[in-house]
Parts: C-alpha cells; structure tokens; sequence
C-alpha cells in the first residue's frame, strides 16, 4: 500500500510538473508574439509616416513643376506672340514695300491708242499721278510693281516700266476705295477725259472686288552697294 501511494503521488507531481512546464512555455511564447507584434506594429507606424513624408514631398514637387510648367507656356504664349506680332510688321513693311503681291478692291483702267496719237510714257505718268492723288495702295502697269524706285519711260517704240519693255494696250490696276478712284478718273478736265477727247484713246474703267497686284520683281531693286548705318 505504501509503494502503491508513493508511485501514485510521484504520477501526480510528474503529471504537475508537465503541466506546470506547458504552461510556463505558452507564456513565453505569448510575451514573444506580443513583443514581434508591438514592434511590427511600430514598424508600421514609422513607414506609414515615412510615406506620408514622401507623399508630402512628392506633392511639394508637383505643385513646383507645375508652377515652372505653367511659367514656361507663359514665357512661350508671350515669345510666340512676340513672333507673330513681328512676323506681322516685316510682312506689313514688305506690303508698303510693294515687294509682297496683293489683293483687294480697287480698279482696272485699260488705254489704247485708236487714232493718230500713239500713247506715250507721259501719258501713263500722268493717270498713275492721279492715282496717287486718290490715296490707293497698290498700283500695276501691265502686271509691273509702281514703287518709289519704279521708272516711267519711252524707248523707241517701247514703252518701259522698272526695265521692262511693255506693249499695248496698257492695264492699270489700282487698289483702293474703287467709288473714289472712278469719280477721280471721270473729273471733267481730267487726264481720262483729255485723253479721250483729244488723242482719242479707248479707256475702259471697271470696278473690281479682287484685284491681284503682283509685288515688283527681285531683280529690279539692287541693295548690293547699300549698308545700313549702325544707330
């Protein structure tokens, strides 16, 4: 009996013991899982504010390209219209120029001798002088340019304008206001009127919306021995 208590208490203690064992070991293992949790969680919380910061960083960034984006299209906008504004006046220079061929309204004069009087330089100077006078902004003789430069003259049978021997009959076009030009043209005691009556030359004057006058020829303006003077 005695044996029989001594094997039955030292199953009890060995059973105690495992048991206490089991136990000590969970708890070891729960502080282990709860500090890898608190450090991860930790670790969690640094890399959500490590991204936050960079996010903020990243945004700063963006707003400063956009800002530079932003000036640059305007610096473009304002060096693109700066072009365009001078493209504009060069064009508008070559235009007064006469160098450019142009378009608009204005009037076509057609001359041709039908009696004994041949039409002379004199007389197309004189209708392209009363042209002038009526303020208009592009005038042709047979298709050649009359610039400041230009040259009216009579050349044996020939007549020349800017070089170039013209025959007729003779077409003038002139652009501007055409009501304006005709009533100028039809003056009583006018060149057309003289010229009609007195040399009996046919002139036909017609009102045009679109009148091509082409600009005066490269040839004819020489700048080779021209320098500009520094300012």
């Amino acid at each position: 009996m005695k044996i029989f208590k001594i094997i039955a208490l030292t199953a009890v203690c060995l059973v105690l013991g495992v048991m206490i064992a089991l136990q000590f070991k969970s708890v070891k293992v729960n502080q282990v899982l709860a500090q890898y949790e608190k450090k991860t969680y930790s670790e969690l919380i640094d890399e959500l504010l490590m991204e936050k910061n960079n996010n903020e960083m990243l945004k700063t960034r963006l707003q400063e390209l956009q800002r530079e984006v932003d000036a640059f299209r305007s610096d473009e906008n304002s060096d693109k219209k700066y072009i365009e504004d001078l493209e504009k006046s060069v064009l508008n220079a070559r235009m007064m120029a006469g160098l450019e061929t142009v378009k608009g309204s204005g009037i076509i004069l057609t001359m041709e001798a039908q009696g004994e009087i041949s039409i002379e330089d004199r007389h197309i100077e004189e209708i392209v002088n009363e042209l002038k006078a009526t303020d208009v902004q592009a005038i042709s003789v047979n298709d050649e340019r009359i610039v400041a430069m230009s040259e009216i003259r009579i050349a044996g049978d020939y007549i020349m304008v800017n070089g170039r021997q013209l025959v007729p009959p003779y077409t003038i076009k002139a652009i501007g206001e055409p009501e304006r030009i005709e009533r100028a043209l039809n003056l009583l005691g006018g060149a057309v009127s003289i010229f009609r009556e007195y040399h009996e030359f046919k002139i036909d004057i017609r009102k045009e919306d679109n009148i091509v006058v082409p600009g005066v020829r490269e040839d004819f303006l020489r700048i080779d021995m021209l320098s500009p003077v520094a300012q």
